[in-house]
């Protein structure tokens, strides 16, 4: 999925309209009040009891604090804050002051529900309807898919199904993150590999909003991995993975022009490549495999187990942290895809490296006889 973006020439001059130093500023705070802030959520997890004790489906071997999440909000949130500071960059703020509205909005929704199921635990039904209302608000403001791009065919106007698109693709990123979370800092790589790659599609485009939005959330995420590198001190919980699947999930529609924003297998969606395909594969694998019928049947797709890619390489190469970076390799081929296939002259080598990436995310799921488990 992608838009359909103004010239180099116009991307270029956006770019230029926006500070490199407020960038810097922006990563460097978010980076710095992530990672301190980290010490006090770990503190009121361990003190509150949010604490995510070892199953035999979870890969961590001791009880570990949940409500990470709150630290990577806080150092995205804090950097937000000090953009008026300077006045291009509150100029570029207040243009897109709605996109920032309905963020905010759906982003408060998502964090309380992402809260409560750390503390309280939140059955399916529950979360899919947070979550469809959180996406709808952000629909109602204009990331709403309007157009399917069938790239030289020409496109198909979707008219009133854009806003149920958008809605679906919105819950299923935000659930493909959420999923992601099953090993130490591998969603905290994977969404910052994703980040970066979004930041670079907005300095091509000039879309200042995914840029800035961008921005301050890889240098969350940097300012987090430390506390949740293997083995992890502290886990980015639901609050986390949530509100993170939602702000990728919001940059993958946001659009820099009035251009209608177009539905396309490349940009974007190359970059979320990973985490959505995996859920896609372990929802039909649970499909197929269960004996149920009817609604039960479909039920049954949303049923924890170990089939995602995290549970399938520890379990073929006995190490976490090989898993980790097989996993972050196969990311960055698809997010190196994502930035490339925006570029009008390297577009075919966008959708190789797409392919590559498929391949490549294949081969990790089969290729290697089982080894024993280790949390190495």
């Amino acid at each position: 999925m992608t838009l359909l973006y103004a010239s180099r020439h116009r991307a270029s001059q956006h770019w230029r309209r926006m500070p490199s130093t407020a960038l810097a500023v922006i990563f460097c705070i978010a980076a710095v009040v992530a990672w301190s802030s980290t010490i006090l959520v770990k503190r009121l997890a361990e003190r509150i009891g949010c604490i995510d004790e070892p199953t035999d489906r979870k890969l961590h071997s001791k009880g570990t604090p949940r409500l990470g999440g709150l630290a990577i909000i806080f150092g995205f949130s804090v950097s937000l804050l000090l953009l008026p500071i300077d006045p291009r960059a509150a100029e570029l703020v207040a243009k897109n002051s709605q996109y920032l509205f309905a963020v905010l909005a759906s982003g408060s929704i998502i964090i309380a529900l992402g809260v409560y199921d750390d503390l309280f635990g939140s059955n399916a039904i529950k979360k899919f309807s947070v979550q469809t209302v959180a996406a709808a608000l952000l629909v109602i403001f204009g990331f709403q898919f309007q157009e399917i791009s069938l790239y030289k065919l020409g496109t198909i106007d979707l008219g009133w199904l854009g806003a149920v698109v958008s809605v679906l693709w919105i819950v299923g990123v935000i659930n493909a993150m959420n999923l992601i979370d099953g090993m130490d800092g591998l969603a905290t790589v994977v969404a910052l590999t994703i980040a970066v790659s979004f930041a670079v599609i907005g300095v091509v485009r000039g879309d200042i909003f995914t840029l800035v939005i961008m921005t301050a959330l890889a240098g969350a995420l940097v300012g987090f991995f430390p506390w949740n590198k293997p083995p992890a001190r502290i886990f980015m919980g639901d609050t986390g993975s949530l509100f993170i699947g939602l702000l990728l999930a919001a940059c993958s529609i946001a659009r820099n022009s009035k251009s209608p924003t177009a539905l396309a297998l490349s940009g974007p969606a190359l970059a979320l490549a990973l985490p959505v395909l995996d859920t896609l594969v372990v929802m039909l694998k649970r499909y197929r495999s269960s004996s149920s019928k009817g609604f039960s049947r479909v039920g049954k797709m949303f049923n924890a187990d170990r089939r995602h890619i995290h549970h399938v390489l520890i379990e073929r190469m006995g190490s976490q942290k090989r898993a980790l970076l097989t996993i972050w390799f196969v990311t960055l081929c698809f997010s190196a895809a994502a930035v490339t296939s925006v570029i009008t002259s390297t577009k075919f080598v966008g959708y190789a490296l797409g392919m590559a990436g498929i391949i490549l995310l294949f081969f990790a799921r089969n290729w290697r006889t089982a080894r024993p488990r280790s949390n190495v």
